[in-house]
């Protein structure tokens, strides 16, 4: 795929993987759509970008479907049509088990699935009508087994490669609609800062990466290859052997001790 003129839409353009990829797709002469909550730093980013391309911006919260919807109609009143969703907006929130919490459970399935699922529900109609276009949305690598400490993070990105797996055929055999699921490993974006990662990637790599298996046809895009090949194999461990990992190494570094 030759992305050069292509329209792209980008939610979570103000941070870590989102912005990286709104720089690289102005490096590519995409014609660019920024949505975030933190307008004055879209102002800037897109102030940035439009010495290279046609940008433009508008605040959204994906939590709220009013906003996702009016940030796809914003986009094709201003360019005419979507070519590519690039959808990275997310949240990364501890959740012990020490202090076992709803709302940190529901706040991360707002922003990591349904956030996710209000862009699609409002991209489908636009992208059924021109007969072409991709959705592409940031999962994680550890999708398959829970992890402890993090399974409100891990429950909703699960959820959300489900969800792209179960769109992916069917998008692409009845409206040319390519659905990419993206697995990055530890990227060094301010969601992790608190919690270092051995071998952990910067941004600017993770959206080369990203755009380098779109412009292939990817259909899941898992990186980088020494943590999936880690992940992968611990996939395969059978239960027993997979819960004597040691618990404090599964978590990281950086993880609250929280008193019960």
């Amino acid at each position: 795929m030759n992305l050069k003129g292509k329209t792209v839409l980008v939610s979570g353009a103000t941070g870590g993987m989102g912005e990286a990829l709104a720089k690289q797709c102005a490096q590519e002469g995409c014609k660019i759509a920024l949505f975030a909550r933190r307008e004055e730093q879209l102002k800037i980013l897109c102030k940035q970008l439009a010495k290279k391309t046609s940008c433009v911006y508008k605040k959204c919260d994906v939590t709220n479907p009013n906003e996702v919807k009016n940030a796809v109609l914003f986009t094709q009143k201003k360019f005419g049509g979507i070519d590519i969703a690039l959808l990275s907006a997310g949240v990364l929130m501890p959740n012990p088990i020490e202090t076992i919490n709803s709302s940190i459970i529901t706040k991360s399935m707002q922003i990591n699935f349904f956030g996710n699922v209000y862009f699609i529900e409002q991209l489908m109609p636009v992208m059924k009508k021109q007969h072409t276009g991709t959705i592409a949305v940031v999962s994680t690598l550890p999708d398959r087994r829970g992890i402890p400490g993090w399974g409100a993070y891990g429950a909703s990105k699960a959820a959300l490669s489900w969800l792209m797996e179960s769109l992916r055929a069917e998008g692409k055999q009845k409206y040319n609609i390519n659905f990419i699921t993206i697995k990055p490993g530890s990227v060094e974006t301010p969601m992790i800062e608190e919690y270092h990662r051995a071998g952990a990637i910067s941004p600017e790599k993770a959206a080369a990466i990203i755009i380098k298996g779109i412009k292939r046809g990817k259909k899941v895009i898992q990186f980088p290859l020494s943590q999936v090949m880690m992940i992968r194999l611990g996939d395969l461990f059978p239960v027993a052997a997979y819960d004597m990992i040691p618990v404090e190494m599964q978590k990281g570094d950086g993880f609250p001790n929280p008193e019960e």
